[in-house]
């Protein structure tokens, strides 16, 4: 039976070291791939989600334990276990020489010989590599976080905190600043962009969470989208081309990381006494405004391409609610979530 340790470690090692190069050396949006991170998140997430809303605490990750294992299995196997000198042969033993090698100790298999000195050496050479690409791996990490991080805290001052698309309308407005939109909206298109570009390359960045209280990179990403669909939908002017782009961008955005995750939509629903007063202080900040009828169907229809994925995502992640955003039965909202 100990023969079936040998292709079992070879598949287990080779699948770690290709989910590394995939993950870190050659990252990209991987629909559809069986990946070892992807499954892990399905694996631990919903049990660390469900404890960390109920306490404040750290997590910590480690991807070497797996290659620990698949070495262990190739030594431990008939082919190499003969090999390792001063030991009995058990899978302890085989666990020992490999972590020794892989962590680059060298005190666990020095009395190795014929072909199981090939094994150790290649175990040693690739936990080097392993931290070397780890170490490399941090800083591209951190680039990402930071970029992110950066727009959701400008967009504090504009649009609330937690954020939201109506009160990003309302403050421009008021403040005589409703041309700026445009420039915003352009600003955020590239934004949402970088954010999908970076967290299908490297999904770990969607359970990043934002330093700062009441923000989430997803209720912000949320409520500027409601605001550029408010623009397209309850603005009786022209339509304007960056609301646009954003839209398309911001739902190409929310289906990728919503289908990603595997997640399974959220009813969405917006009161109409609530997009009532939203109008109404719309019309008082000085935007010419559709018929009720008429905008609240339009922006209904256009909202739904998003919103219920969206939510799906920010009660996945316990984003703070927002308004429309989220789980908002906490905030005593009238919506059917």
């Amino acid at each position: 039976m100990r023969w079936i340790a040998l292709p079992v470690g070879i598949v287990i090692l080779s699948y770690a070291l290709l989910d590394v190069l995939r993950s870190l050396v050659m990252p990209r949006a991987a629909r559809g791939r069986t990946r070892l991170g992807r499954f892990l998140y399905r694996l631990l997430w919903p049990a660390w989600r469900w404890f960390g809303l109920r306490k404040k605490t750290a997590a910590s990750r480690e991807r070497v334990s797996l290659a620990l294992l698949g070495f262990a299995l190739i030594l431990w196997s008939p082919a190499f276990v003969h090999g390792l000198g001063r030991t009995d042969g058990s899978f302890d033993d085989a666990l020992y020489a490999s972590g020794s090698s892989l962590f680059t100790l060298g005190i666990g298999s020095a009395a190795a010989s014929g072909w199981t000195r090939a094994v150790v050496v290649l175990a040693g050479a690739t936990g080097l590599g392993l931290f070397a690409v780890v170490i490399g791996y941090l800083p591209v990490l951190y680039q990402a976080f930071n970029r992110r991080e950066v727009g959701v805290l400008l967009l504090d001052a504009r649009a609330g905190s937690p954020p939201s698309g109506p009160e990003l309308l309302h403050r421009m407005g008021n403040a005589g600043m409703a041309s700026a939109l445009p420039a915003l909206f352009a600003e955020w298109e590239r934004w949402v962009a970088d954010v999908l570009e970076s967290h299908m390359s490297y999904p770990i960045l969607v359970l990043f969470r934002s330093p700062h209280d009441n923000t989430s990179w997803v209720t912000s990403l949320g409520s500027v989208l409601d605001a550029a669909t408010l623009i397209l939908t309850a603005v009786d002017d022209e339509p304007d081309e960056s609301a646009k782009l954003l839209y398309g961008t911001g739902v190409h955005a929310v289906e990728d990381l919503y289908y990603y995750l595997g997640l399974t939509e959220r009813e969405a629903v917006i009161q109409r006494d609530e997009f009532e007063d939203v109008l109404d202080d719309m019309k008082d900040d000085g935007f010419s405004i559709r018929p009720v009828d008429d905008a609240f169907a339009r922006f209904t229809e256009k909202r739904a391409k998003y919103a219920p994925r969206l939510d799906a995502l920010a009660v996945l992640l316990a984003a703070p609610p927002g308004l429309w955003i989220g789980d908002r039965s906490y905030l005593g909202a009238r919506t059917a979530h």
